[in-house]
Protein backbone atom coordinates (compact mmCIF):
# COMPACT_ATOMS: atom_id res chain seq x y z
CA UNK A 1 0.00 0.00 0.00
CA UNK A 2 1.78 3.08 -0.95
CA UNK A 3 0.58 6.31 1.02
CA UNK A 4 1.37 10.19 -0.94
CA UNK A 5 2.98 12.36 1.47
CA UNK A 6 1.92 15.92 0.72
CA UNK A 7 5.02 18.58 1.97
CA UNK A 8 3.27 21.14 4.00
CA UNK A 9 4.55 24.93 2.11
CA UNK A 10 6.68 26.80 3.74
CA UNK A 11 6.08 30.24 5.83
CA UNK A 12 6.10 32.98 4.34
CA UNK A 13 9.32 35.61 5.06
CA UNK A 14 8.42 38.12 7.70
CA UNK A 15 9.64 41.90 7.91
CA UNK A 16 9.84 43.67 11.14
CA UNK A 17 8.85 47.22 10.20
CA UNK A 18 10.34 49.83 12.83
CA UNK A 19 8.23 52.97 13.34
CA UNK A 20 10.58 56.13 13.43
CA UNK A 21 9.58 59.19 16.08
CA UNK A 22 8.66 62.66 14.80
CA UNK A 23 11.98 64.00 14.78
CA UNK A 24 12.98 66.41 17.45
CA UNK A 25 15.65 69.15 18.40
CA UNK A 26 17.60 69.32 21.57
CA UNK A 27 18.36 73.16 20.43
CA UNK A 28 14.42 73.72 20.14
CA UNK A 29 13.97 72.06 23.35
CA UNK A 30 17.24 73.88 25.45
CA UNK A 31 15.36 76.89 23.64
CA UNK A 32 11.84 76.07 24.87
CA UNK A 33 13.00 75.46 28.52
CA UNK A 34 15.55 78.56 29.04
CA UNK A 35 11.98 80.71 27.70
CA UNK A 36 10.00 79.48 29.78
CA UNK A 37 12.21 79.87 32.71
CA UNK A 38 12.66 83.45 32.09
CA UNK A 39 8.83 83.91 31.57
CA UNK A 40 8.28 82.69 35.61
CA UNK A 41 10.90 84.63 36.75
CA UNK A 42 10.06 87.61 35.15
CA UNK A 43 6.21 86.98 36.22
CA UNK A 44 7.52 85.97 39.61
CA UNK A 45 9.53 89.57 39.58
CA UNK A 46 6.60 91.52 38.66
CA UNK A 47 4.36 89.79 41.42
CA UNK A 48 6.37 89.19 44.27
CA UNK A 49 8.62 91.49 46.32
CA UNK A 50 11.83 90.30 47.57
CA UNK A 51 12.60 92.00 51.46
CA UNK A 52 16.04 91.02 50.83
CA UNK A 53 17.07 93.00 48.33
CA UNK A 54 19.92 95.49 48.62
CA UNK A 55 18.47 99.43 48.35
CA UNK A 56 20.93 99.70 45.52
CA UNK A 57 24.16 98.44 44.05
CA UNK A 58 27.14 98.97 46.28
CA UNK A 59 29.80 98.99 43.23
CA UNK A 60 29.41 101.41 40.17
CA UNK A 61 31.89 101.22 37.25
CA UNK A 62 31.03 104.66 36.71
CA UNK A 63 31.72 105.79 40.06
CA UNK A 64 31.81 109.50 40.67
CA UNK A 65 32.03 110.36 37.01
CA UNK A 66 27.89 109.36 36.78
CA UNK A 67 25.72 112.44 36.89
CA UNK A 68 22.75 112.36 38.59
CA UNK A 69 19.31 113.74 39.83
CA UNK A 70 17.56 113.27 43.11
CA UNK A 71 15.11 115.10 45.05
CA UNK A 72 15.70 116.64 48.37
CA UNK A 73 13.08 117.56 50.87
CA UNK A 74 13.98 119.75 54.10
CA UNK A 75 12.69 119.03 57.21
CA UNK A 76 12.11 122.83 58.13
CA UNK A 77 9.56 123.26 55.10
CA UNK A 78 7.67 120.20 55.54
CA UNK A 79 7.48 119.87 59.38
CA UNK A 80 9.19 116.46 59.42
CA UNK A 81 11.92 115.40 61.81
CA UNK A 82 14.59 114.74 59.25
CA UNK A 83 16.21 115.99 55.86
CA UNK A 84 15.58 113.31 53.34
CA UNK A 85 16.46 112.30 49.32
CA UNK A 86 14.33 110.44 47.22
CA UNK A 87 15.30 108.31 44.08
CA UNK A 88 13.08 109.56 41.13
CA UNK A 89 13.37 105.92 39.37
CA UNK A 90 12.61 103.67 42.51
CA UNK A 91 10.41 106.19 45.11
CA UNK A 92 12.96 105.29 47.86
CA UNK A 93 13.85 107.24 50.46
CA UNK A 94 17.19 107.70 52.01
CA UNK A 95 18.90 109.64 54.95
CA UNK A 96 21.28 112.16 53.87
CA UNK A 97 24.00 109.90 55.76
CA UNK A 98 23.33 106.98 54.41
CA UNK A 99 22.45 107.82 50.54
CA UNK A 100 23.82 106.01 47.48
CA UNK A 101 24.96 109.55 46.25
CA UNK A 102 28.70 110.71 46.18
CA UNK A 103 28.33 114.48 46.15
CA UNK A 104 26.31 117.44 45.22
CA UNK A 105 27.13 120.07 42.95
CA UNK A 106 24.17 122.30 42.69
CA UNK A 107 20.78 122.26 44.11
CA UNK A 108 17.57 124.25 42.64
CA UNK A 109 14.06 124.93 43.25
CA UNK A 110 11.32 127.38 42.04
CA UNK A 111 13.26 130.14 43.14
CA UNK A 112 16.88 130.04 43.41
CA UNK A 113 19.63 127.80 41.90
CA UNK A 114 22.75 126.73 44.79
CA UNK A 115 26.38 125.80 43.45
CA UNK A 116 28.55 123.57 45.90
CA UNK A 117 31.82 125.33 45.81
CA UNK A 118 33.70 122.45 46.83
CA UNK A 119 32.01 119.10 44.92
CA UNK A 120 35.14 117.16 46.03
CA UNK A 121 33.45 116.90 49.74
CA UNK A 122 31.08 113.35 50.50
CA UNK A 123 27.63 114.80 50.90
CA UNK A 124 28.12 113.67 54.56
CA UNK A 125 30.64 116.22 55.17
CA UNK A 126 28.34 119.29 53.92
CA UNK A 127 26.23 121.89 55.46
CA UNK A 128 23.27 121.35 53.87
CA UNK A 129 21.47 124.82 55.15
CA UNK A 130 22.57 126.24 52.06
CA UNK A 131 20.06 128.78 51.78
CA UNK A 132 21.27 130.29 55.09
CA UNK A 133 24.93 129.20 54.47
CA UNK A 134 27.38 131.87 55.42
CA UNK A 135 30.44 130.05 55.42
CA UNK A 136 31.05 130.06 51.70
CA UNK A 137 30.07 125.97 51.06
CA UNK A 138 27.25 127.30 48.82
CA UNK A 139 26.48 130.41 46.06
CA UNK A 140 23.60 131.34 44.97
CA UNK A 141 22.72 132.30 41.39
CA UNK A 142 19.44 134.46 42.05
CA UNK A 143 19.16 137.68 43.98
CA UNK A 144 16.38 137.28 45.81
CA UNK A 145 14.40 140.09 47.14
CA UNK A 146 13.76 139.68 51.11
CA UNK A 147 10.23 140.51 52.71
CA UNK A 148 10.91 143.96 54.89
CA UNK A 149 8.52 144.89 58.20
CA UNK A 150 6.78 148.19 57.54
CA UNK A 151 9.56 149.92 59.70
CA UNK A 152 12.05 148.66 57.17
CA UNK A 153 10.67 149.98 54.12
CA UNK A 154 9.94 153.22 56.16
CA UNK A 155 13.18 153.55 56.89
CA UNK A 156 14.52 152.60 52.97
CA UNK A 157 12.53 155.21 51.69
CA UNK A 158 13.20 157.61 53.70
CA UNK A 159 17.40 156.77 53.06
CA UNK A 160 16.75 156.71 49.63
CA UNK A 161 15.04 160.04 49.24
CA UNK A 162 18.78 161.20 50.91
CA UNK A 163 20.68 159.16 48.51
CA UNK A 164 22.57 160.71 46.22
CA UNK A 165 21.86 160.59 42.19
CA UNK A 166 24.06 157.44 40.80
CA UNK A 167 23.29 155.43 43.47
CA UNK A 168 21.51 152.48 42.29
CA UNK A 169 19.74 149.72 43.83
CA UNK A 170 21.05 146.29 43.48
CA UNK A 171 19.38 144.66 40.61
CA UNK A 172 17.05 141.81 41.34
CA UNK A 173 17.06 138.33 39.13
CA UNK A 174 14.20 135.78 39.07
CA UNK A 175 14.25 132.77 37.72
CA UNK A 176 13.87 132.19 33.83
CA UNK A 177 10.39 130.95 33.13
CA UNK A 178 10.39 126.95 32.44
CA UNK A 179 10.46 125.78 28.66
CA UNK A 180 7.68 123.56 28.52
CA UNK A 181 4.34 124.61 28.24
CA UNK A 182 2.11 124.96 30.64
CA UNK A 183 0.22 121.49 32.15
CA UNK A 184 -3.15 120.60 30.75
CA UNK A 185 -4.91 117.54 32.75
CA UNK A 186 -8.67 116.64 31.30
CA UNK A 187 -10.91 117.00 34.36
CA UNK A 188 -12.30 113.58 34.28
CA UNK A 189 -8.81 112.02 33.22
CA UNK A 190 -8.21 113.69 36.85
CA UNK A 191 -10.69 111.84 37.91
CA UNK A 192 -9.76 108.13 36.97
CA UNK A 193 -6.28 109.12 38.58
CA UNK A 194 -5.07 106.12 36.68
CA UNK A 195 -4.15 105.41 33.03
CA UNK A 196 -6.40 102.87 31.09
CA UNK A 197 -8.31 102.68 34.21
CA UNK A 198 -5.45 101.09 36.61
CA UNK A 199 -2.12 101.46 37.34
CA UNK A 200 0.25 99.83 39.82
CA UNK A 201 2.78 101.71 41.81
CA UNK A 202 5.93 100.20 43.77
CA UNK A 203 7.15 101.91 47.42
CA UNK A 204 9.47 99.91 49.74
CA UNK A 205 8.95 96.50 50.42
CA UNK A 206 5.22 96.48 48.94
CA UNK A 207 3.15 97.51 46.12
CA UNK A 208 -0.33 98.83 45.67
CA UNK A 209 -2.96 98.61 42.91
CA UNK A 210 -5.25 101.76 42.25
CA UNK A 211 -8.41 101.54 40.37
CA UNK A 212 -10.52 104.21 38.65
CA UNK A 213 -13.98 103.97 40.08
CA UNK A 214 -16.99 102.27 38.61
CA UNK A 215 -14.36 100.33 36.27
Amino acid sequence: MHTRVTAEPSPMPTFNVHTRQEPKSEFDINEGKTKEEKMKAQYFKETHIDDDEPDYEPEDEYGRSRIHAWVLIQKKQRQMEKSIFIEPSTGRTYDLDQSPYYTIEGIFNHLNFWINMDPSRDIDQMNMEFEEDVSGEWEYVMIQKKKKSDNEEAEEEHSEEQSEEGEGDEEILDMPPPWSPKLFIDKDKFKESCPNGEKTVFYKKCKVDFFAECT
